[in-house]
């Protein structure tokens, strides 16, 4: 099985007219260079923040066949054009990295994308294994772990953090999730050991 790519954008909008324009112009360069939206939204819209402090940032998570092609999809003359369309309408840092053998499931799935910086990191994967114990015993699996240096910053000045997303069958089985008593007790352990920024992104319903 070809392990595929992903691209994750972290935004914060500033202009929601150019966005939108912007927004508009991107299906069909996605699909030239292979990829598709697996999530996407802003606050309100699709994507919530569960814990942290970056409540008003906006969320792209994209599958290309494989992390090669995602600098190709970036530096291409077509999204460098649409690319404009954006300027000044805010703010952005953008990501690719490798997934693994798991696959996002299909119909509308929910995925729980955690951007943390581990100040004790021996703690912090002790905390994050029991965590991904738990999601794979009710067959949840994260589909891309990537510590910062194993990813390519495309665009932003975000530095030093990891990156964990998991892949929800849909949002209800993500939220019964996070609210367990034992998820709390896990997430409260990590943040003592860890920056976090976790949020719930709304899946597009795939066939």
């Amino acid at each position: 099985m070809a392990v595929p790519g992903y691209l994750l954008v972290i935004g914060h909008s500033l202009d929601m007219a150019k966005m939108a324009q912007y927004s508009a112009a991107l299906p069909p360069i996605y699909q030239k260079f292979g990829g598709f939206y697996l999530g996407i939204g802003g606050p309100g819209r699709g994507v919530e923040l569960l814990e942290g402090a970056w409540f008003d940032h906006s969320m792209v998570l994209a599958q290309f066949a494989h992390k090669t092609d995602i600098p190709q999809f970036w530096n291409s003359p077509d999204y460098t054009q649409a690319k404009q369309l954006r300027k000044g309408g805010g703010v952005f840092n953008v990501f690719a990295m490798s997934g693994n053998e798991h696959a996002a499931p299909k119909g509308q799935p929910s995925f729980m994308v955690s951007i943390y910086r581990p100040f004790d990191e021996f703690k912090t994967n002790e905390i994050n294994a029991k965590e991904e114990a738990k999601l794979t015993s009710r067959g949840v699996h994260f589909i891309a772990k990537a510590k910062f240096n194993e990813t390519e910053r495309l665009e932003g000045d975000l530095m030093d953090f990891d990156f964990r997303i998991a892949a929800f069958p849909t949002q209800a089985a993500a939220t019964n999730y996070w609210n367990e008593p034992a998820t709390k007790e896990l997430r409260e352990e990590r943040q003592k050991v860890a920056g976090v920024n976790t949020f719930l992104v709304a899946g597009v319903p795939r066939k």
